[in-house]
């Protein structure tokens, strides 16, 4: 079966986007995952800070190749001027430097800027949000305070395709438990429990090309899915 090829975007702020990174690259290493990065992609440079640093060491170690271009950098004073002009004008920036990969899927795992509609036209990007297709948007920290704040019952994680629509595109696959308390690092701790389970999950059923995406729409097993497949947490924490 042919691999499936991936494109990889990460800004490596923290310590999490290295953790999922080296999670999926030993899983293909294992013959776990059939499939291959082709590429990575980070919006940092070395000397920027510590942690993208430690990130782009490790990828050039592994000798995959590395597009590491800084939106630090890149038309500060446009950015506070008008963010939409300059989301635009540094994603075809970056474009000028990827749209030679020839990739099935790009995946979002710790990027933190939002994709222009003209970039998330120009590949097939998936990422993956911590709350339910339903749940709040955002970064993890305020999904999780809006989830406190409205006492949510419930809570998850998913993989959805980026569309311009911040954070509702198609969904693919998620997880939901039930939140036994509004304590923050608890919340936050069972859900990081089952990201890197869920995108290896996730990267399997596009690989076996149980899972498909088509144009904008989901399919599983050849029916169309709008709500994306529900994974079992019991699933997940045995991967």
């Amino acid at each position: 079966m042919k691999k499936l090829q991936l494109g990889w975007f990460a800004t490596s702020r923290g310590t999490t986007s290295l953790k999922i990174f080296n999670y999926i690259y030993n899983a293909i290493r294992t013959n776990e995952l059939n499939a291959e990065i082709k590429f990575v992609f980070i919006n940092r440079e070395l000397g920027e800070a510590e942690n993208s640093d430690k990130f782009i060491n490790t990828i050039q170690s592994y000798n995959i190749p590395l597009v590491s271009f800084s939106s630090l950098k890149f038309m500060p004073e446009l950015r506070k001027r008008n963010i939409e002009e300059w989301r635009t004008l540094f994603d075809k920036e970056v474009y000028e430097r990827i749209k030679n990969f020839d990739v099935d899927i790009v995946m979002l795992a710790g990027y933190m800027l939002i994709l222009s509609k003209f970039l998330c036209n120009k590949f097939t990007f998936i990422n993956l949000h911590p709350a339910l297709p339903w749940g709040p948007k955002g970064t993890w920290q305020e999904v999780i305070n809006q989830i406190i704040n409205e006492k949510h019952k419930e809570h998850g994680v998913m993989i959805h395709l980026v569309t311009e629509d911040l954070d509702r595109g198609p969904v693919l696959t998620y997880c939901k438990f039930i939140i036994k308390e509004y304590d923050f690092d608890k919340i936050r701790q069972e859900g990081v429990q089952y990201e890197l389970s869920l995108i290896k999950k996730t990267l399997q059923l596009l690989s076996e090309e149980k899972l498909k995406i088509v144009g904008r729409e989901i399919f599983y097993n050849g029916q169309s899915i709008t709500q994306g497949l529900e994974i079992p947490t019991e699933e997940l924490l045995k991967i």
